[in-house]
């Protein structure tokens, strides 16, 4: 039995990891002010992995929550695959010449955040924020050089509809790609 609610508890874990990189950043400030000695290099050290841990948590919180919307995401070797009742559908990650998320107004009883991947053959790809497995895609979209995670994490905190682009390729012709 727990003493939380539900959704008090999911928030709670949700940014955990951004509490706890906080926390050891708080130590390692004490321990760097206090102590003259070998702790003040400690708290030094602690300081700058709370800081990045933290930074990491904040960035992984305010992505979209992962389940609980229609179809299944799964990343699987450069490629991303979605499945669900109404369609689906997958595209290799070397062959996308666009990512873009959708914001509409359907929020927060229907998904309202929606993943576009545009392929060369133009037929794209789009993905409800809160299907499960979704939050894979951000780790998929890795080796895409230039991604703008901002871009996405911003689509998130909005109300209103619009597009927001994370990813083009170049005019090149060659997808960007790091090495």
């Amino acid at each position: 039995m727990s003493f939380l609610r539900p959704g008090a508890l999911e928030t709670i874990l949700r940014w955990r990891e951004a509490a706890i990189g906080a926390a050891a950043a708080a130590l390692g400030l004490y321990w760097a002010w206090s102590d003259p000695g070998i702790m003040r290099w400690v708290g030094v050290a602690f300081v700058l992995g709370g800081v990045a841990i933290a930074r990491e948590g904040l960035s992984r919180a305010r992505r979209p929550g992962d389940g609980g919307g229609p179809g299944v995401v799964e990343v699987t070797e450069r490629q991303i695959a979605y499945f669900s009742a109404e369609g689906g559908g997958a595209v290799a990650v070397d062959d996308l010449i666009r990512v873009h998320v959708d914001t509409t107004i359907d929020g927060p009883y229907q998904s309202d955040i929606f993943w576009v991947l545009t392929p060369e053959s133009g037929q794209a790809l789009h993905i409800p924020g809160d299907a499960e497995g979704a939050a894979k895609i951000f780790d998929a979209l890795a080796p895409l050089e230039g991604v703008d995670y901002a871009a996405a994490i911003r689509a998130t905190s909005k109300t209103e509809a619009g597009r927001f682009l994370v990813w083009e390729r170049s005019g090149t012709g060659n997808p960007r790609l790091s090495h």
